[in-house]
Parts: C-alpha cells; structure tokens; sequence
C-alpha cells in the first residue's frame, strides 16, 4: 500500500507532504485545489506518461517520491523527476531505474480507477458472467451444447455437392444440406437450454427449502 507521498513543484503544488494510513482516505478541496495534482503524481509513480507541462511554473523540475509498503513488511521508495526541458527520470530505492520497473513495483500495490477509464461493467460478457456468478449458475451444460454444435457444423461443412470435400472451416454446404441440417441443430440447442433453464430452477427451489 501507499502509505506516504512527497510532490515537488507539479502544477500548483510546491510542496506536499501526505501521510497515509490503514483504510480509506478521502481527499477534498476547492476547484483548483490541486487534487487532480495528487492523482497526476500517483500516476507518474506508477509509470505513466510524464509531460513537461506538469512542472510548476518557473521551476526548474518536478519530482514525485512514493513510499510502498509490501506485503512482507519490507518497504521500497520509488521516484519520478520530470524536467521542465529533456526525458523525465526513474528512481527505485534511489538507485536510477527504467519507468517500466517502476509500473512492476507497483503492480498489484497501486490501482488507479478515474471517471470513465475502467469501464469493463458496461460490456455485456462481463455483466453476464457477473449474473452468473451471483445466481450460482452451473454454465457446463450450455458449454457442452456450443461445444456440441460446433462439432455438428464441422461436420455440416463437410457436406458438399459433387465438389470434392474440403477442410470443415473452408467447406462449400449446398442449401438442401443446410437446410436438412438447420432443424437438428436448432432442437440440439433447444434441448440444452431447456436443461439448464432445468438446472436453475431447481437450484432455486433447493434454495428456498
């Protein structure tokens, strides 16, 4: 965890010194404040992009120093010095280092989520799978099933007129075999579905009792 933060002439901070402890820490203040700055500066600890922009007005360089604790108690400092003019700079334990070995000290330490930048919630899979999840949900036999039909269209690719077969993914079906295939197929998934829709309900009536 984070537990101590050193900014030096980033934006409009000059000088800032944050202490962290256990739990949570909320961060408040006028428009203008600088709390964006605090977010910027973590950024750069974790190896983000680093922009001459940043630097304070009139200052010569920024500098950011985070102190980690790890989770076998030992403790490790890791710095960013951006320059008004040239590359920025990386720092472990104050020996020079790259900005990806910064990003590898903190992985798994440091989690930044701001407004709009992790937006996995909004993608249908990842809702589903959590509605899954949440209602206990046994997916294997709908698995099985697309598994099951895969197998039956590989076979139906096969399936060819008086051209010579071809591999299943590149196969030509004429429509008569498309079309005496596609009923099959269709009660094949009817059945599965009808089985887990089985499954779930008596899931929920096991759980009620």
């Amino acid at each position: 965890m984070l537990t101590e933060l050193h900014i030096e002439n980033l934006g409009v901070i000059e000088r800032a010194v944050l202490v962290l402890g256990p739990g949570m820490t909320a961060l408040t203040g006028e428009t203008g404040a600088g709390k964006t700055m605090l977010v910027e500066a973590i950024e750069l600890l974790v190896g983000g992009r680093a922009d001459a922009a940043v630097v304070r007005h009139g200052a010569a360089e920024a500098r950011v120093d985070g102190r980690l604790l790890l989770a076998d108690g030992r403790e490790v400092v890791l710095s960013r010095v951006i320059p008004a003019d040239g590359r920025s700079r990386a720092y472990v334990n104050g020996r020079p280092a790259t900005v990806a070995s910064l990003a590898e000290h903190a992985d798994g330490l440091i989690d930044l989520h701001g407004q709009h930048a992790h937006q996995s919630l909004l993608a249908t899979a990842t809702q589903r799978a959590a509605l899954d999840r949440f209602g206990k949900i046994d997916l294997e036999p709908l698995r099985a099933a697309r598994a099951r039909v895969t197998e039956v269209d590989a076979e139906l690719a096969t399936l060819g007129g008086d051209a010579p077969a071809r591999p299943p993914r590149t196969a030509r079906r004429t429509p008569e075999a498309r079309d005496r295939a596609r009923p099959a197929v269709a009660g094949l998934v009817e059945r599965e579905e009808l089985a887990v829709r089985g499954e779930d309900r008596g899931q929920r009536r096991q759980g009620q009792v």
